[in-house]
């Protein structure tokens, strides 16, 4: 509940603030949310803004204000969802490929500090992580890393998600420019029942030195058992 609080304490100041920072560097999700000005820029306490109940309904607007509502989001899987009577359904123990696209971006697109983000989890009725999460970087919630994999090592180009910490949910690299985020989704074996996609996602402009103005857009998305 602290790093609950501390964030929505940063949300709500942020109004008279002249620049409020964002999350630069992918050991950021982790770090406390306790940060002190002139030692160490707050975290996100290991909350991701999904509005799942995985992070306690925290979401990207929580603290990435006002924004114009203009972005969209379309979210594809491999192989496709089973849809019956316009739902959709997931196939027990099927290894999917999620990719998750940013529509309608806006915020200073082409430019060099342009840092936009996404995060994901899916969850079951308990609100517990429902299935495997396997980013395209490779970590895999099945063998989670305890700590940031690229604290010393430098961020692999072409690849657009990371895992680590407790693997709740997938995390996006901070290449900038991304508009498509990929990871893989191990569903759960027969009876899990109907499960919940959380998804947030910022258009962003400063590089991570401003969450003020970027854009955000946050979706929760019922995913039936099936087939």
């Amino acid at each position: 509940m602290q790093a609950r609080t501390a964030i929505l304490i940063g949300a709500v100041l942020v109004a008279g603030s002249a620049a409020v920072s964002a999350f630069p560097t992918p050991r950021s999700w982790h770090e406390p949310a306790t940060g002190r000005a002139g030692t160490n820029r707050a975290g996100g306490g290991g909350l991701y803004g999904t509005g799942g109940r995985t992070d306690k309904g925290i979401k990207c607007s929580h603290c990435h204000i006002k924004g114009e509502g203009k972005i969209g989001m379309t979210l594809a899987a491999t192989p496709a969802f089973v849809n019956v009577a316009g739902e959709d359904r997931y196939v027990p123990g099927t290894r999917y490929t999620i990719t998750v696209s940013m529509t309608g971006e806006h915020k200073r697109p082409g430019t060099t500090n342009n840092g936009n983000g996404m995060a994901a989890t899916i969850e079951d009725a308990s609100g517990q992580r429902a299935g495997r999460f396997i980013a395209d970087a490779g970590q895999d919630s099945a063998a989670c890393p305890a700590v940031n994999p690229y604290a010393t090592a430098p961020i692999p180009a072409g690849k657009t998600t990371l895992l680590y910490g407790d693997c709740h949910g997938v995390l996006p690299l901070n290449h900038m420019g991304l508009t498509q985020w990929k990871f893989d989704w191990v569903a759960p074996p027969a009876g899990a029942g109907d499960l919940k996609i959380f998804i947030g996602m910022v258009d962003g402009d400063t590089g991570g030195d401003s969450s003020v103005g970027d854009d955000t857009l946050e979706r929760a998305i019922t995913l039936r058992e099936g087939p």
